[in-house]
């Protein structure tokens, strides 16, 4: 069994107990995410897609619309769109995540940091595709 499919062994685990007992629903939501990044990482975006959807569905049910852990899921998703090369879309979204970062991270955080560095690269993709 490789790295991925153990990674998805166990997060599919955690899942299932997860929904099975009563859970606090952001715990699935950390799970939900957890297995949209594995899928991204292999390259299956359409299921990373379904999870990071439903991570973020719960968790804009859940908190309050500039909560960090928001921040996170939009990350998340404007990796997976750069990743299918939908560059409008990931702009928006790594955007919505700076957005919520500057409000209530610290300017050294390092999700902060990361979330810029990645609307750079958005950034230097679209400027290659769009000229």
């Amino acid at each position: 069994m490789g790295d991925y499919e153990k990674t998805l062994s166990f997060h599919r685990k955690a899942l299932n107990f997860q929904e099975n007992v009563q859970c606090n629903p952001l715990g699935r939501a950390i799970t939900y995410a957890n297995l949209g990044e594995t899928y991204r990482e292999m390259k299956d975006y359409s299921m990373a897609l379904t999870y990071f959807q439903n991570s973020l569905d719960i968790r804009e049910k859940k908190l309050p619309e500039n909560h960090p852990d928001l921040a996170v899921v939009y990350h998340n998703l404007s990796k997976l769109d750069l990743s299918i090369r939908q560059y409008n879309l990931a702009m928006k979204n790594v955007q919505q995540a700076i957005n919520i970062g500057q409000l209530k991270l610290p300017s050294t955080h390092p999700s902060l940091i990361e979330y810029r560095e990645t609307f750079e690269k958005i950034h230097k993709k679209m400027q290659l595709f769009f000229g």
